[in-house]
Order: C-alpha cells, then structure tokens, then sequence
C-alpha cells in the first residue's frame, strides 16, 4: 500500500504538469519560434526594472544594454553593406514592447555613428514620446493633413543623446488607417532617408490593425517582437 501510494504521489503530479505543459500554447523559450518558422532570430531582450523607457546610452554596461547591442550587430546581417535602412518595428499584439524596442535600438545605433530617427507610427497609441519624458506637440498627422509642410521644425532631438532624433505622432485622429494611405507619406519618407541614416519605425501590431502592412513598403527590414508569455 505505501509503495502504490508513493508511485501514485510521483505519477499524478508528473501527469498533471505533462498535460499542462501539452496545452501550454504560449511562447516560454526561443526554441518554441525556432520550432514552427524558418525567421532569424536576431536576440532576446531581458525585462528591464529601470525607472526609464531608455535604458541604452554610452555608460551603460547592464544586461539588456548588452543585449540591444548584440542585436545591432546581428542586424548588420540583415541589412548587409546597405548604408542607410529603414526598420520597421511590430508585433502580433498590443503590448510586446515594441515602442521600448524601437527607442533603445534608435539609441543604441545612434551609439555606433549612425544618424538615427524614431518614428512614432503607433498612431492609436503613441508611446514613445512620454517613454523619453519629451511633451506631445505637433507631429506627423499634421504633415498628412497637410497643416504642416516644414517636417525639419517638428523634428525633435533626443536630450543627451548624439545623434538621434525623434519625430511624434501629432494628434490622435479618427481614421488612422487612411491616413497613411495619403501620397504625403512617400514623400515624407523620402526626405527622412536623404536626411538620416537610420529610420525606425515604430508601428501598431500587425495582428490587430493594418498599418504595419501599409507602412512595410518603406522598409528594409522588420523587426517583428514575440513577448515571452
């Protein structure tokens, strides 16, 4: 009896955790993305516990700091010898970082020379501005509506960071996903990348709304964000 109890104390939890692991659909390690898709993966971000959005500058030696710049280097092999890209940067649902993403990688190959702009292009919920502490203004709505045609004095920099710029998203509108259909943008584009290095784009998830699809077309890679869990 205390034989068959012990085997049954060691096999029904064992079951237990068995089945839950086989029903278990969320994402725990890289190897459950290496498993079903052929995509590269280009690095894994660490949670950060620090107070700011911005984690990466020049004296930084912590962790995820590392860990974005292991990302840029891997991201040289992507990009090949292209001198000036634009990255485009989303994620299957709302949440998964990719405006913390997108600030650290603009700061981190701002780091390596590279004259860097973050675009914020998560135009149903701006992030990165308030993730920099810098106050909302006008921005790249305007220059659609065509309020505004001078897109140099919406451009702000990046407070004690070299090399790196930020242009807002300007006010909510109603109808964001025909906005970007407006001629304006491939204009717009066309003079960031005459003007910068590096353009990232930080878009809402791709999984939800249709602006990542529109906005693809500008660029020459996606950085696409799973979140553990």
């Amino acid at each position: 009896i205390q034989a068959m109890a012990i085997l049954l104390g060691l096999a029904i939890p064992a079951l237990f955790i068995f089945v839950s692991e086989v029903l278990n659909d969320k994402v725990t390690t890289r190897f459950d993305i290496e498993k079903i898709t052929q995509t590269p993966i280009l690095g894994e971000i660490g949670h950060s516990y620090a107070d700011n959005t911005l984690v990466v500058s020049k004296t930084t030696r912590s962790m995820v700091a590392e860990q974005f710049r292991i990302i840029r280097s891997n991201l040289q092999y992507v990009l090949g010898k292209q001198e000036r890209a634009v990255i485009i940067t989303t994620s299957s649902f709302s949440g998964e970082g990719k405006s913390y993403v997108s600030t650290n990688m603009g700061a981190v190959l701002a780091l390596a020379g590279k004259k860097t702009i973050i675009l914020e292009f998560d135009i149903r919920k701006p992030k990165v501005l308030s993730g920099l502490g810098l106050t909302k203004g006008p921005g790249i709505t305007n220059y659609l509506v065509g309020k505004i045609t001078n897109l140099e004095e919406m451009i702000r920099p990046v407070p004690e960071h070299e090399n790196l710029w930020v242009l807002g998203c300007g006010p909510v509108p109603p109808n964001p996903s025909e906005m970007l259909l407006d001629p304006r943008l491939e204009t717009m584009f066309n003079w960031l990348k005459e003007k910068f290095d590096i353009v990232i784009i930080d878009t809402a998830p791709v999984g939800m709304v249709s602006d990542a699809m529109t906005l693809s077309k500008f660029a020459d890679c996606t950085l696409y964000l799973v979140r553990q869990g």
